[in-house]
């Protein structure tokens, strides 16, 4: 195998951090669009149940306020008891402090990517703790903040995506 020149190395870097950025501004536009969407009430609801990956959205005190399908289907199946409705995040069944710290400082305003989580719903109500790929394959979430008029968070969001 060659050594590669400094130019050869930049240039790799450079296309490395075209990549970050372009995913950055993708994800920018996609929580924009999501906040513009759940500021929209009526056709809000029916719009995030057809979208294919879970969602939840949640209150500073941690109650559910809306779930997709997708969030519902994957809760049912990961769920020990399939009666049992996940209606908040248990904080103390997150074993994850990432995910743990993001669902606090998103009512600061921030928003956090995540990849390479484990067992993302173990946090809801009724879920069994399983092994890391029990959950299907959604192994990376994006959760960020809804404001209402002026700049007070009122919900915090979770994508959960493969």
């Amino acid at each position: 195998m060659g050594v590669k020149s400094k130019e050869q190395l930049l240039k790799e870097m450079a296309e490395v951090q075209g990549m970050l950025q372009e995913r950055i501004r993708v994800q920018g536009q996609l929580i924009k669009n999501y906040q513009l969407l759940l500021s929209k009430d009526g056709l809000f609801s029916q719009i995030i149940d057809l979208f294919p990956y879970p969602i939840a959205i949640f209150t500073p005190q941690y109650t559910l306020t809306i779930a997709n399908k997708a969030f519902a289907e994957e809760i049912k199946s990961l769920s020990a008891n399939s009666d049992k409705k996940a209606d908040r995040i248990l904080k103390y069944k997150i074993n994850d402090t990432r995910i743990a710290s993001a669902v606090t400082r998103v009512f600061s305003g921030e928003t956090v990517y995540l990849e390479d989580i484990k067992n993302p719903f173990s946090m809801f109500p009724g879920v069994v703790k399983r092994n890391a790929s029990a959950s299907g394959h959604y192994s990376r979430a994006v959760i960020f903040p809804v404001p209402a008029d002026g700049d007070t968070i009122t919900h915090g969001v979770i994508v959960f995506m493969p």
